[in-house]
């Protein structure tokens, strides 16, 4: 009889072994599944944005070719970077800054002063890793939805800095704020935010938020984080 009771107490305690390990290898799987099709979606390039700056460059060959050559120069650097991001499973918080940077340089050439920018870092959070591609669409959202389309145009800020245990990385810009009408032929920000809200659910749970409230004027959208150790 003990026998056999220690016979069934090993096979049931192999049985949730494996059923245990297997859906951790299910959960793990769908995380991975997930993280890497948020990511690809992060890292769309939106054709009208191509073809636009396409369009600009090849009117701007026939009466201002250098300017036409430093928008092409532009657009390349971006290009470059970006397709970087998307092919590294990591990144870091100066990789990111520096994606955002050649995005908005890229789109000053084409607004010229009525696109005004500042991108800034502290020392301790520059090497700090982060995912890839999970600032960028917060600074599209703040020229496309916010500057684009104000006579004016405006300004766009994107700073990183650590907080006690965390990164906050924050993009503000002083556009039209959080209850302007969406332009015609845009797609909503909210597809982008809520891609984000979802990749930070992902990777760090509870821990990690994105917040988007107005600015006053404009908007300010806030990302925190747990801090990482960087990469080797």
């Amino acid at each position: 009889v003990i026998f056999g009771t220690v016979l069934l107490s090993l096979l049931i305690t192999f049985l949730l072994h494996h059923w245990f390990a297997s859906k951790a290898a299910e959960v793990d799987a769908e995380r991975r599944a997930t993280e890497a099709q948020l990511r690809l979606l992060q890292a769309q390039i939106e054709p009208h944005f191509l073809f636009n700056t396409l369009a600009n460059v090849q009117s701007l060959m026939d009466h201002d070719l250098p300017k036409a050559r430093a928008m092409l120069e532009s657009f390349t650097d971006y290009l470059r970077v970006s397709l970087g991001s998307l092919r590294n499973a990591h990144s870091t918080v100066d990789q990111e800054l520096h994606l955002a940077r050649s995005y908005l340089e890229l789109l000053h050439s084409r607004m010229e002063d009525r696109l005004r920018f500042e991108v800034s870092a502290d020392d301790a959070a520059r090497q700090l890793p982060l995912p890839p591609l999970l600032l960028q669409p917060l600074v599209e959202n703040a020229v496309v939805h916010g500057l684009e389309p104000a006579i004016a145009g405006g300004r766009v800020q994107v700073s990183a800095r650590v907080e006690g245990r965390q990164l906050e990385l924050e993009v503000r810009d002083d556009g039209r704020g959080l209850n302007a009408r969406p332009r015609a032929g845009t797609r909503s920000n909210g597809l982008a935010l809520e891609n984000i809200r979802q990749r930070l659910l992902t990777r760090y749970g509870s821990a990690a938020q994105l917040v988007v409230q107005a600015a006053e004027p404009g908007t300010l959208a806030r990302i925190t984080l747990p801090l990482e150790t960087p990469f080797p």
